[in-house]
This record gives structure tokens, C-alpha cells and sequence, in this order.
């Protein structure tokens, strides 16, 4: 046990620094499978005079994880094998396929797609911070018998993210309540809402210029440039390569191995340029004038009025944490406008990083959240503050906010209904 405690310490250790909690530099250029961080504390807005927390509700992703599937392993061992046989790897080439099985088995043990230890530690984290920020609140509420409700999207590694984060307030909050998990998938499930305009401007990314050169680039680091040439598509191989690169930090704890090696961070750069573009126009603001990447999430925003509409009429349940995935994050914090989440790219252009404050790394990244504290005063008025990745935001200028930072409900569903 001391050991997996080690182990853990030191892989946090070694994301830290790019994925502590709240915006952050995506140094290493992780896009969405950036590593959440486990920060000592988070910031939270103090009410104004009168007012008293009333409920809690958040909807997260999932903490670090497996790949979901083999596939990127078996192509990139496929394309080493070739490689090899041709006597095209170069020196670095030639240690690739060695970290790359070291890596496979450890993806084997834990189980594709399920949570990494670091993973469950980052939904601990963000369990110990809830209970520290908003222990007399919840104590309270556990004395009264009040319930917290967990809802998951039945994916295991959601529900192992619920089971994680419930640890993390048990131990801050003795004698937690909690109701047994709902599985919600209708809302916490959410497919690709890209339009032709937004497919069309990933596939121009795509086959860029640039991303072509930083997919030569990297797989030249691997193999010689004949085989390099020889490929029918060098793009898909080199990201392939780069998605093991962004997986490999949330399994530093399960697996040991790094693929820093074989990717520049100016490679990464472009990479993870591509893989933003595609979640921007899947599932972030997306198209100028088309609702198609976000709206999905709609049931979601009525869940959370739904929810925050019965604690105030005096329902039983003092907070509501949902376990989803990056997939319902990123449209979720469009949907709401969030800061670096409200606009949209012009149809006849496509998204880029200097015209578009929109990030992976900040939109979907992994055990990324946003939650709503809701206050009352002892009139029964309310009022909601929200946090971004546990960092308190102002939503868009068109919610008018009672005081900085604090809404009516009412003008909540004015300007996000």
C-alpha cells in the first residue's frame, strides 16, 4: 500500500505543474486527455450577508483513464513491425515498440477505458476539496438526514469516478449520506453534434500543411523517411502515436512509461491544434449561428433547474454530483457561455488558437467539472454562484448577475433557458 502511495505522489508529481486545478498552460500540449492536478484547495466566492448554502450540483468528467480501445497500440505496433522488417526504424525507433508493449500490459491489467489509479486519485482530490470548502454545509445536511445523490452515465469509469469522489467527502464528512447511484445516460451520454460546415473545417485541419509536417516530423523521429513516405497515411499513424503521448500521464502510476521521447513539443503542438479542432466543432461553441455541437445538452441545463428547483421547495436532497464525460463537459460549458467556451468560429473560416480563446485542456480535460452553489436567504430568495474546474466565473454578459459573480435563479433560465 506505501508503495501505490509513492507511486501515486510521484505521478502527480510529474503533471503537476501543467494540470493543477483551474486554467492552466497546457504546457506539454495534452489537449482534453490533460491530467486534472490534485491542488491542497480551491477557491470559492463568500455569499453576500443573509445568505446560506442550500445545494450543491456539478456534472464532471470521468478522472484519468485507459485508452477506450486497443486500437491505438495495435496500429502503432503494426506500423513498427513493418518498419523493423524493413530495417527503416531509426535508434530512437527501435526502443518505441518496447515502452509501447510495457504500456499495452498495463493498459491490459487495468482494462480498456476503465479509471487509472491516478485517475481515482484525481476524483478523491476533488471529493477532499467539495468536503473542505463546504464541510458545515454538508455536516449539516448529513445531521438532518438529507441526502447527496450521485447520477452517472453507467460507463464504469464514471461510476468508479462517483464511487472515488464519494471517498473523498466521506473522509472530510462522517456519516455522509449517500443514495445509491442513478444511472442517467440520456443526458449524461452525448454524441458528436458537428454540422457539414464543422466536419467540413475538421477535415480542412486535417489535411493542412501543418499538421502534415508535424505528422512527418514525428513519425521521422521513429522510422527513416522512405518508410515515413511510404504511407498511406501518415497523419492517422502520428496521431496515434501522439494519442498514446497524452494517455501515457494519466497512467504514469499504473504503467511507469512515458512517450515524451518520441513527440517535440512542437509536434504536440500541431497535434493537439487537430485533436482541439475537432472536439470545437463536435461538441464546444462550434459554428457560427448552428446550435448543432451543444445542444444536446439541453436536457442537462433543465436537470440542473429541475434539481435546484426542488432543494428550494424543500426537497431532501442537498447535492447532486454527476459523472459523464468529456463528450458532455465541453457542450455543457458552451451551452452555458462559459468564459473561453462562448464562441463560435465564422463558417467560412475554421477555429485556430489566435482567433479563439477555446481550449481542450480547459473545456474537456479530464475530471474537468462545473458546479453551481446555490444561497439562500431567510426570505427564501436564492442565489447561484458557478465554478469552472473549482474557479469561480462570471457567465456571459448577457446573465445579470445580482452581485459579481451571483445569479437568480430566475435570471439564470432567463438567459441560459
Amino acid at each position: 500500500m506505501l508503495k501505490l502511495v509513492a507511486m501515486i505522489i510521484a505521478a502527480f508529481a510529474g503533471v503537476a505543474a501543467q494540470s493543477q486545478v483551474g486554467p492552466s498552460i497546457d504546457h506539454h500540449h495534452y489537449a482534453n486527455q490533460t491530467p486534472y492536478g490534485n491542488a491542497a484547495a480551491a477557491p470559492i466566492k463568500t455569499p453576500p450577508k443573509g445568505y446560506q448554502l442550500a445545494f450543491l450540483e456539478t456534472v464532471g468528467r470521468h478522472g484519468a483513464r485507459t485508452l477506450t480501445n486497443s486500437g491505438a497500440e495495435r496500429r502503432s505496433l503494426s506500423v513498427w513491425k513493418r518498419a523493423a522488417g524493413q530495417y527503416a526504424t531509426t535508434s530512437l525507433g527501435n526502443r518505441f515498440a518496447k515502452d509501447l508493449r510495457v504500456f499495452q500490459q498495463a493498459e491490459q491489467r487495468v482494462g480498456y477505458g476503465n479509471l487509472s489509479t491516478i485517475g481515482a486519485a484525481e476524483w478523491r482530490g476533488i471529493g477532499r476539496r467539495t468536503a473542505d470548502s463546504y464541510r458545515t454545509f454538508l455536516a449539516e445536511a448529513t445531521a438532518a438526514g438529507d441526502e447527496v445523490e450521485f447520477k452517472t452515465s453507467g460507463v464504469q469509469r464514471t461510476v468508479d469516478s462517483a464511487e472515488a469522489m464519494e471517498s473523498g467527502l466521506a473522509a472530510g464528512i462522517p456519516g455522509l449520506k449517500a443514495a445509491p447511484y442513478a444511472f442517467d445516460p440520456a443526458r449524461l451520454l452525448i454524441g458528436n453534434g458537428a454540422s457539414f460546415a464543422g466536419n467540413d473545417a475538421v477535415e480542412k485541419i486535417l489535411d493542412s500543411p501543418e499538421v502534415a509536417a508535424a505528422s512527418q516530423r514525428l513519425l521521422g523521429r521513429l522510422y527513416d523517411k522512405a518508410f515515413v513516405d511510404s504511407l498511406e497515411d501518415p497523419v492517422a499513424a502520428a496521431l496515434d502515436v501522439y494519442l498514446l503521448y497524452c494517455t501515457a500521464p494519466g497512467m504514469r502510476a499504473d504503467s511507469g512509461v512515458t512517450f515524451d521521447p518520441y513527440v517535440s513539443l512542437e509536434d504536440a503542438k500541431v497535434l493537439a491544434y487537430a485533436i482541439d479542432a475537432k472536439n470545437f466543432y463536435r461538441y464546444g461553441p462550434g459554428v457560427k449561428g448552428e446550435p448543432n455541437s451543444y445542444q444536446a445538452t439541453k436536457p442537462l441545463l433543465r436537470d440542473f433547474f429541475a434539481q435546484l428547483d426542488k432543494r428550494l421547495k424543500g426537497g431532501d436532497t442537498a447535492a447532486v454530483f454527476r459523472l459523464a464525460h468529456g463528450e458532455t463537459t465541453m457542450p455543457f460549458a458552451a451551452l452555458l457561455q462559459l468564459p473561453g467556451s462562448g464562441e463560435q468560429a465564422p463558417k467560412r473560416e475554421v477555429f485556430t488558437y489566435a482567433d479563439n480563446p477555446w481550449r481542450g485542456h480547459v473545456a474537456g480535460r479530464l475530471a474537468g467539472n462545473i458546479e453551481w452553489a446555490a444561497y439562500r436567504d431567510r426570505s427564501g430568495k436564492a442565489l447561484v454562484t458557478v465554478r469552472h474546474n473549482e474557479r469561480p466565473v462570471k457567465l456571459q454578459k448577457s446573465c445579470r448577475a445580482t452581485v459579481p459573480f451571483f445569479y437568480r435563479p430566475a435570471e439564470l433560465k432567463r438567459c441560459l433557458g
